[in-house]
């Protein structure tokens, strides 16, 4: 591989880490939930046609299909299927554990500032477990950990069909679970055709990106524009739609996650593609200005976990501060923040998955 190849390829890696490292701060900012804040024109309230949710799925199956599928393509696909489900087990289990600590803390700790919404009676873990166990209920705050978990299982199966060349398998398996679980109301099998979507794309990446490097200069320069272009309109003009409603009281007919609707897949690979467009123009400054993304970035999963410490103890202190502007802009950088030191613990890699 030539220099300037590995040089390009490494550009694109780091935008991707510095967007996946967005993405975690972005969904920090929507769980802690107070409006309105400063950080709510670059996150939407968690309310536009597509949030950091959909953005947080789509490049983790890119990377999967990337990582765990092309550059491990020769590797014998046994110890990595094992490697990929023993970690979609752990994750599991960390959706026990969290989900478990932040319903106790919720019954029995009364936060100030409230928490979300749990399915069942106070005390009624029974309700709960089998809520559980029946895939029913992870708390909202990690709900990731659920879908991702059940993904990584499923994607040694994925994987073996992208080596044999089979990629419209995939897609359209992915397709009809996706309407399978729209019809049947099964959240998982919907948000699924983001992620397996993202595994073929990921595992076809470095072909795409050759194709697609091999465009005249001027086209290639029209397509990445066009994508930025499109996302940033779509984002202004929903924005300026769903901040004309109180937080939380709007829901867009044709855009929605609950259920995952047909447009919103669409849309999420547009603001995917422009995102990763824009972030890649601006890597000098991301480098120069926001290098603490990174470590959100290669580490989200750390994050994503760690993010429920300060979000509670926020929740906990302070009473609801609906209207308060500097209030919430100050909660929600301290929650950024406190996110952020928690990952320079010592050693907590070991403790918590990266």
């Amino acid at each position: 591989m030539s220099t300037g190849s590995h040089q390009s390829r490494s550009s694109r890696i780091f935008a991707l880490d510095y967007l996946r490292g967005f993405f975690i701060s972005v969904i920090i900012v929507d769980h802690l939930w107070r409006w309105p804040n400063l950080f709510q024109f670059a996150t939407g309230r968690g309310e536009l046609w597509v949030s950091a949710a959909e953005g947080f799925i789509i490049i983790s199956g890119l990377l999967v299909g990337y990582v765990h599928g092309y550059k491990k393509r020769t590797q014998p696909l046994a110890p990595l299927s094992w490697k990929l489900i023993k970690r979609g087990i752990m994750l599991y289990v960390w959706m026990w554990i969290t989900t478990l600590a932040l319903v106790a803390i919720t019954w029995n700790l009364a936060p100030k500032g409230g928490m979300a919404y749990i399915p069942v009676p106070v005390g009624d873990w029974k309700a709960l477990f089998d809520l559980m166990l029946a895939f029913n209920y992870a708390h909202s705050l990690t709900y990731f950990l659920y879908l991702y978990a059940i993904y990584l299982v499923v994607s040694p199966g994925v994987i073996l069909l992208l080596r044999r060349g089979f990629w419209w398998i995939v897609l359209a398996a992915s397709g009809a679970a996706y309407w399978y679980g729209l019809t049947h109301e099964i959240e998982w099998l919907q948000w699924q055709v983001l992620f397996f979507g993202a595994t073929t794309f990921g595992y076809h990446f470095d072909a795409l990106l050759a194709r697609f490097r091999a465009l005249a200069p001027a086209l290639r320069t029209t397509i990445r524009v066009g994508f930025i272009a499109s996302m940033l309109g779509a984002f202004i003009y929903s924005m300026s739609i769903a901040f004309a409603h109180d937080p939380g009281t709007y829901t867009d007919p044709l855009f929605t996650r609950r259920p995952l609707s047909p447009l919103t897949i669409p849309m999420a690979f547009c603001w995917f593609l422009g995102l990763l467009s824009l972030f890649s123009y601006l890597m000098p400054l991301l480098k120069r200005y926001a290098s603490w993304l990174l470590i959100f970035g290669e580490r989200s999963l750390t994050a994503y976990i760690l993010h429920t410490v300060p979000l509670v103890c926020i929740q906990l202190l302070f009473a609801p501060t609906t209207g308060q502007f500097w209030i919430n802009t100050v909660l929600a950088a301290l929650s950024v923040a406190s996110t952020w030191a928690l990952m320079k613990i010592p050693y907590i890699n070991h403790l918590v998955p990266r």
